[in-house]
């Protein structure tokens, strides 16, 4: 196909073309004209300098003192006729000999100062001077004077035109610097031919820059835009066409990576063909999945207990889980094994999704068994963890919190396989129950638990969670941590624990912010009010 409107990516093509023209041919621009300064600042320097050393060779220092006091004599006369004609056959502007006062060399007493006939320039006679207050030349006049140095400096862009000027030490007999003698020539011509050289090769980079528009623009257009712009169209037509690959990209006859692009867009389009057909399978298995996945998470959070004991009053209890996925694989279950005897359990299975949430549910069945057949928290983990091993072949393990409370006596017996250490409030006291962890559930069998045991007083709470809560990291990788937990209990610790689980996670989500939950988050608090209650 003839491709009529040119391409967006022909006009970006040839917009980088030109722009790297126009930088290259900016850069020869700019090396040719630091060049071509170079030399005619050298050139005039070196001028400048000769001649008025040269001038300075005709002076008679050691009679400038004379001519101060008692005027002009014949020398004088043939020295301003000299410096006359210098400045006659060199085209200067002027040429001056005078003495600068220290300390400010402000203060110029002129001694000759022949200027040219062409100028506007006024020529100061013997003994002239005036106060001239102009920073560059009271310096330049003071290295001059004290340094013995010659100045030379270019002046641009006056009323007067371009000049340059130098200026020059005068020595008597004995090396002293009596006097300087400075002359200005103009430098107009030198810099009417930068002007015309920069017009000049701005000329010859214009007709470049559109010379490589039209013929670069011409050959990049037919050799690669048009094969491309045809690729491009026909992948467009290929949707329009109900997913049918198009024959036309195999006559493309390039001999390149264009050819190449063709042959895999027409085998990404037979690819897509035949994906579409696939389609319709792979969107209802996932449907399907998505739908099983719902259920899964539905019968979990059935299988969590959810009646909080009402009709009790020597406790109140309150649990909530927050799963990272759809399905999560902490645990928490509560229940009561006779009327003086409450069950509390908290775990934390290895692993995320549906084999965790499975496993789990396997871990919690084994717990609640084992516990109506009225055995102790030790030996409730070592027949559960004893089961589990057998039948372990994906390698699940799990970190698990039980404690049997005695209601009537406030005796809690409890073990901890590897899991966190509960918050055990205690009046205004807060801390952690620490004990000897044991090993984790599942991990390895005939593992024998350590049973420990704690009073609760009246009024005291146990806030048991999972890691989802202190390893929640934020926005810069901070964990929340055990001292800001400690610090969210203490302030909820008069509150029941419903609001009190509620006001943890409100800080743990205040301190996540936007970062992505990673794990499960799970939290089970409660109060207990004393015998007598109940």
């Amino acid at each position: 196909m003839r491709i009529r409107k040119l391409p967006v990516i022909t006009k970006k093509i040839v917009a980088c073309a030109l722009i790297m023209g126009l930088v290259l041919c900016s850069i020869v621009l700019a090396a040719g004209y630091w060049s071509f300064s170079q030399q005619f600042t050298r050139q005039y320097d070196s001028s400048i300098r000769a001649i008025a050393s040269a001038a300075r060779e005709c002076l008679h220092p050691n009679d400038f003192k004379q001519y101060l006091e008692k005027g002009p004599d014949a020398n004088y006369a043939q020295t301003a006729a000299i410096l006359q004609d210098f400045v006659d056959k060199f085209d200067l502007n002027f040429l001056y000999v005078s003495i600068v006062e220290a300390p400010d060399y402000k203060r110029i007493t002129y001694i000759h100062d022949p200027v040219s006939k062409k100028s506007s320039f006024r020529e100061y006679p013997l003994r002239y001077f005036e106060i001239y207050d102009e920073p560059e030349y009271n310096a330049a006049a003071k290295r001059v004077f004290e340094n013995g140095e010659t100045v030379v400096h270019h002046i641009e862009k006056t009323r007067s035109g371009s000049h340059i000027a130098a200026m020059m030490p005068v020595k008597d007999s004995t090396g002293k610097v009596v006097a300087v003698i400075g002359a200005e020539k103009s430098t107009q011509e030198y810099v009417s031919a930068k002007h015309r050289f920069m017009n000049y090769v701005i000329t010859i980079e214009v007709v470049f820059a559109l010379l490589s528009i039209l013929l670069f623009g011409s050959y990049i257009n037919k050799r690669f835009i048009n094969p491309i712009a045809l690729v491009t169209y026909e992948a467009s037509q290929f949707t329009k066409n109900g997913g049918e690959p198009s024959n036309k990209l195999q006559n493309i006859k390039a001999k390149d990576e264009i050819l190449t692009l063709a042959h895999a867009v027409f085998q990404m389009e037979t690819d897509i063909k035949n994906y579409i057909d696939n389609l319709s399978k792979v969107t209802a298995e996932k449907e399907r999945f998505e739908a099983e996945v719902g259920v899964a998470s539905r019968i979990q959070m059935a299988m969590l207990p959810k009646v909080n004991f009402p009709d009790r009053n020597d406790f109140e209890l309150f649990a909530t889980m927050t799963p990272a996925k759809e399905v999560g694989g902490d645990l928490y279950d509560y229940f009561l094994l006779d009327e003086d005897h409450l069950l509390l359990t908290v775990g934390d299975v290895s692993g995320k999704g549906i084999p965790a949430s499975l496993f789990m549910v396997v871990v919690k069945t084994l717990i609640h068994c084992y516990a109506e057949q009225k055995m102790g928290p030790a030996e409730i983990f070592e027949s559960t963890n004893s089961m589990i091993c057998k039948e372990n072949s994906l390698g699940f393990f799990i970190t698990c919190w039980l404690g049997i409370l005695t209601l009537s006596t406030g005796e809690m017996k409890f073990v901890n396989a590897g899991h966190n250490y509960p918050v055990h409030i205690h009046e205004s006291e807060i801390s952690f129950l620490k004990t000897k962890p044991n090993f984790v559930l599942g991990g390895m069998d005939e593992m024998v638990y350590q049973e420990h045991s704690v009073t609760l007083a009246k009024g005291d709470r146990l806030f048991v969670y999972t890691d989802g809560v202190t390893e929640a990291n934020n926005e810069n990788s901070e964990l929340f941590g055990d001292e800001r937990l400690l610090q969210a209990a203490s302030l909820c610790a008069d509150e029941n624990p419903e609001t009190a689980c509620k006001t943890v996670l409100e800080q743990l989500n205040a301190f996540v912010g936007e970062a992505p939950q990673f794990d499960d988050i799970t939290m089970l608090a409660f109060r207990y009010n004393g015998k007598g209650n109940g």
